[in-house]
């Protein structure tokens, strides 16, 4: 399978900043990053450093990014930093239609509301992945990531059943989340190669 290159990357994040009017901003040097990693390690929601190393955050339009685009490390290949551009641009997407102050209150007051915006938000690694490889993510592993976001176990699940629901119509060939199609048109565009071809 062809892995997407540096160059297109970098493409493809100016791209998706561009439309969903994003700023990247490079999350461990960033005041209010470590700020908010303070404020959600006090409210038990997750680990500050694990929040500053190993989480893509969005605050309205901006991104706060653990690596650099286009640049691979440790638990960031080049793919799977195609797919969470267009899950985070997802949440601009959220915070746009909620406002900001319902969208904060739904993602940091109720933990079936941040289930609910997390799960729309991973519904686009369901889509691209298929995109690229006509198989479909497990929507009990994309459901159990969220268990780093301190919520329930009952989130947990009514989240795995979204995600198998939204398998199910993916695998019948929708795309849902409009940043996954915007994301699989530029893909289709400028990056054909990267989609394995379909027996």
């Amino acid at each position: 399978m062809s892995e997407p290159t540096p160059e297109i990357v970098r493409d493809f994040y100016a791209y998706m900043t561009a439309k969903y009017r994003a700023q990247l901003v490079d999350k461990r040097l960033a005041f209010e990053a470590n700020l908010a990693a303070k404020v959600l390690r006090q409210m038990g929601i997750v680990d500050a450093d694990a929040f500053l190393d190993h989480f893509a955050t969005t605050i309205g339009h901006r991104i706060y990014m653990p690596f650099t685009p286009g640049e691979p490390t440790a638990g960031w290949s080049l793919w799977s930093q195609l797919m969470v551009l267009a899950h985070e641009c997802q949440h601009i997407v959220q915070y746009d239609s909620l406002g900001p102050l319902r969208f904060g209150w739904q993602y940091l007051g109720s933990t079936a509301g941040r289930t609910r915006l997390e799960a729309e938000a991973y519904r686009c690694q369901l889509e691209l992945h298929f995109w690229r490889t006509g198989k479909l993510l497990s929507a009990h592993e994309l459901a159990a990531s969220l268990r780093s976001y301190a919520v329930t176990e009952a989130d947990v699940r009514v989240a795995e059943t979204f995600l198998a629901m939204s398998a199910e119509s993916v695998k019948r060939g929708a795309i849902i989340n409009p940043t996954s199609r915007a994301a699989i048109d530029w893909l289709n565009a400028h990056a054909p190669e990267l989609r394995t071809a379909k027996a």
